[in-house]
């Protein structure tokens, strides 16, 4: 497998670019793996980090904190645990569960493409949000959400790194690889990595004003018909393509509802328009990178 390191190891070099992060960042058995990771792909898997690698962004801090003005109350945000590094197992066993659900879908041209900076390996991501309770006072409680995976500015935070990664079962197999890669995906998008190509673009009219989902539809709209753009739709049809089987894109639904499921069929895609711009999608990856994104899909939305 891509991340799975030899018994018998290379002395580690230490890797220390403009970025400010060092790998290796210890001597245990899978930091030569990460080692090898950096130097095929540039991009840092870490165990160690600090809240400004995690959390911090040009327009502000995304991690969850708790109110300085509301007693119990937290400000919404994301925590990523660090990866437990009490057993070498549990990351070595983290790095081939991300090779087998993330990395290995894609070719080596598309993650030397599309990665971000910084991974972070940790134990837990969570979602955090404030629950408000009436009665019999007003009382706020701190409510955590397991999220598997999550992207902020220039790093993905994954988890697993836990003894969890030997007990999975296929259910959680597949629930991750759908979060992983949709995130992945988002990423990409956020940071301008992927632009629609001029026949997508060309296959719509984005210059007039959409009123239902209905008729968005019938002009090869997937995104939101409010505001749409040419960019957001194209983002709207990779996560498609990785979070869904071509089954479920292919159900029949009522084209009011504004859903991935039923894209590709008739009553939804009642001109052609959107299996024509999907094709275009898809094509483009296979052809450019090497990567089907159904493929994916087909994993993950099962």
């Amino acid at each position: 497998m891509l991340l799975q390191s030899c018994k018998k190891e290379a002395a580690l070099v230490a890797i220390d670019q403009s970025y400010g992060y060092t790998v290796p960042q210890g001597n245990h058995t899978y930091d030569k793996t990460i080692t090898d990771f950096y130097g095929k792909y540039g991009v840092y898997l870490l165990y160690k980090f600090s809240d400004k690698d995690t959390y911090w962004t040009p327009t502000g801090w995304k991690n969850a904190t708790p109110s300085t003005t509301i007693a119990g109350s937290w400000n919404p945000g994301y925590l990523a645990v660090q990866a437990d590094t009490t057993s070498s197992d549990y990351i070595n066993r983290q790095l081939i569960v991300l090779n087998k659900l993330w990395f290995g879908f894609y070719s080596d041209k598309f993650l030397k493409q599309f990665l971000p900076v910084k991974i972070m390996l940790c134990n837990t991501v969570d979602s955090v949000v404030s629950k408000a309770t009436f009665t019999p006072n007003l009382t706020y409680t701190r409510v955590d959400t397991y999220v598997g995976a999550w992207y902020n500015f220039d790093n993905l935070c994954v988890s697993y790194g836990n003894s969890s990664a030997a007990t999975m079962v296929q259910k959680d197999s597949i629930t991750f690889a759908k979060k992983v890669n949709l995130i992945f995906m988002q990423s990409i998008i956020t940071r301008n990595l992927s632009a629609p190509t001029a026949d997508f673009t060309a296959a719509t009219n984005y210059g007039v004003t959409y009123t239902s989902t209905a008729t968005a539809y019938t002009a090869g709209i997937i995104a939101p018909y409010s505001s749409v753009t040419s960019q957001l739709d194209w983002a709207q049809y990779m996560q498609a393509m990785v979070t869904c089987t071509e089954t479920t894109l292919n159900k029949s639904q009522v084209n009011t509802i504004n859903s991935f499921t039923g894209i590709l069929n008739v009553t939804k895609d009642t001109n052609g328009k959107i299996r024509q711009r999907y094709n275009i999608v898809r094509n483009y990856f296979i052809n450019a990178y090497g990567v089907d994104l159904q493929a994916i899909g087909n994993y993950s939305g099962r």
